[in-house]
């Protein structure tokens, strides 16, 4: 386990994930994502901005990408706890100690890298995680609430 201001990154079920380690009241900071500025998505970046992602920068120990780069343990989840503004996450709701912080990776990412299969036994799950290009307009007005700017802005003129 590695701590980084009131998180660890664990591995439970042959699965890395990152919980917190305290209390979190909703609407607070979170944390920061940071990395390498890429123009294509990767299976570990994320999407900040209209064909902007921050990657994992090469050459680093596994220990230091528990430590600095925490964030990219962030998993999927279809009814999450934590929602990308910017480069900052936030907390949806009140997160508590030990509890996994998720993010619905359709709320920042245009088109994923590597689809997948979800598996996370909400009630709302999606089923296939392609990105935001491949929902229906139905499914990205449920995204709205926590949808990433650029997703936004990109809603918003469909909708004029």
């Amino acid at each position: 386990m590695t701590a980084t201001d009131g998180f660890a990154v664990v591995r439970a079920d042959s699965e890395f994930k990152l919980v917190a380690l305290r209390d979190f009241p909703a609407g607070s900071r979170l944390f920061a994502v940071e990395g390498q500025i890429t123009e294509e998505p990767t299976r570990y970046s994320v999407q900040v901005g209209a064909g902007i992602h921050l990657d994992l920068p090469g050459g680093h120990a596994p220990e230091e990408l528990m430590d600095r780069f925490f964030w990219r343990f962030t998993n999927h989840s279809c009814a999450p706890n934590a929602q990308l503004r910017g480069r900052d996450f936030f907390a949806l709701r009140p997160i508590e100690p030990w509890q996994e912080i998720t993010f619905h990776y359709e709320s920042t990412e245009y088109e994923m890298a590597e689809p997948f299969d979800c598996h996370c036994g909400e009630s709302a799950c999606r089923g296939r995680i392609e990105g935001f290009r491949y929902r229906t307009e139905d499914e990205r007005e449920q995204l709205r609430p926590m949808l990433a700017d650029h997703l936004l802005s990109m809603l918003n003129v469909v909708h004029r």
